[in-house]
């Protein structure tokens, strides 16, 4: 009967051990949050108390698996961790993906009855979800022969690929651009793809380490814009696997390139915070800023400033800034074109809307980025406000090209 009291012993510790192991061991879903996914595959245990008569006294091997997690990761290495509370020697550590035709042995634990077990992958690769198996084995002294038992645990898991971050993509001459973008760990190397206004995406170059994050691109359109991303890939089993796209990043073409340095030269001279009036000034003109706001009781006061605008109309606040704008970048005696399609328009348009005026610094598909004035009835100055194509329903937008 003494096997019988054994076995009896060993089960009620093995149930203390895993009620008092619940509350300090990450679920699926604590996992997920950390970054790593958790896809629990199921954990086994058989009882292999089988054919034990009153006059056996040593007790057989038996295995028993339970809380198998994982402990850390690194975009480069994984260590899982469970509990046993069975006898058995020790436990084969397997892994497997899509990639592989079957489980392939990682490596061996030995086993501590009713202790912690850990085992590092340091072959481990994110991107791709790997299924490992911890299977309990017993070791024959006299053979030296290891037979698995039939005790197993099993779960996967998946570290993905970060997404690319672009930080700059800079026109660099007439038909060159810099892109740069954030390193991104445990990958391989990065793929770029461009485009041109109207065209399709196509990959321009793969960048086969992962401490490269600059690459020129040739060639560039001098009147139309191109449009660049970027994401990351790691190589398993001589397959690629990809991370998400960055956001897409605009060089726009040579013509708006201009553009570009003239809105950054009307930014520093008109900057966001100060307001287009003339308060406190005994002289002033369409030019003059200060850092006091207007104060409106009725639709203009005195303080604000106006401009003559090429329409032939005077134009107060929001109105006259836009088209003080426009003339600045494209001249006096550039002449207005007048639509009502939202597709057709481009940067350094003007837009008026809902009784407000705005000029376009950015286009994009479902929004402009504008710089206007008096956006909140105190003549001030701001660029850098999405404004969406939802909110532009019958605008009219004016362009001097």
């Amino acid at each position: 009967m003494k096997h019988i009291w054994k076995r009896a012993i060993t089960g009620i510790l093995a149930l203390a051990l895993l009620l008092a192991g619940e509350g300090g061991w990450s679920t699926s879903a604590q996992a997920a949050s950390a970054g790593l996914q958790v896809s629990r595959k199921g954990d086994a245990w058989t009882d292999q108390w089988v054919g034990v008569g009153d006059d056996i006294t040593q007790e057989p091997a038996y295995g028993y698996i339970y809380n198998l997690t994982y402990q850390s990761y690194t975009s480069t290495s994984l260590t899982l961790a469970w509990m046993s509370g069975g006898n058995n020697t020790g436990f084969h550590v397997y892994r497997k993906c899509k990639y592989d035709s079957e489980y392939k042995l990682l490596g061996t634990v030995a086993n501590r009855q009713y202790g912690q077990m850990t085992f590092k992958d340091s072959t481990f690769v994110r991107g791709i979800e790997f299924t490992y198996r911890v299977v309990s084995y017993q070791k024959d002294e006299a053979t030296g022969e290891e037979t698995e038992l039939p005790s197993y645990a099993s779960n996967a898991y998946l570290y993905k690929i970060s997404q690319v971050k672009i930080t700059s993509a800079k026109r660099s001459g007439k038909t060159k651009a810099v892109l740069k973008w954030k390193k991104a760990a445990g990958v391989k190397g990065y793929e770029v793809y461009r485009k041109n206004s109207g065209g399709k995406y196509k990959r321009a170059r793969r960048v086969g380490s992962k401490n490269t994050v600059k690459w020129t691109a040739g060639k560039l359109s001098g009147k139309k814009s191109t449009y660049f991303k970027v994401r990351a890939y790691v190589k398993y089993q001589g397959k690629y696997v990809y991370g998400e796209f960055s956001d897409t990043q605009t060089v726009v073409s040579l013509t708006n390139y201009k553009i570009v340095r003239k809105f950054a030269s009307l930014q520093k001279k008109y900057p966001s915070g100060k307001y287009w009036n003339h308060k406190g000034k005994a002289n002033w003109n369409s030019s003059t800023i200060t850092n006091k706001p207007c104060v409106h009781y009725g639709a203009v006061a005195s303080s604000c400033n106006y401009y003559r605008c090429p329409n032939k109309v005077i134009g107060y606040q929001c109105y006259g800034f836009a088209w003080k704008m426009s003339d600045l970048i494209y001249g006096r005696k550039a002449k207005i074109k007048n639509f009502r399609s939202y597709g057709k328009c481009r940067m350094g348009d003007v837009i008026r809307y809902r009784g407000h005026s705005v000029i376009i610094t950015e286009k994009h598909s479902s929004y402009v980025v504008v710089g206007e004035c008096n956006a909140g009835n105190t003549c001030i100055i701001n660029w850098g406000r999405k404004v969406y194509k939802s909110e532009l329903s019958g605008a009219l937008y004016s362009r001097r090209y």
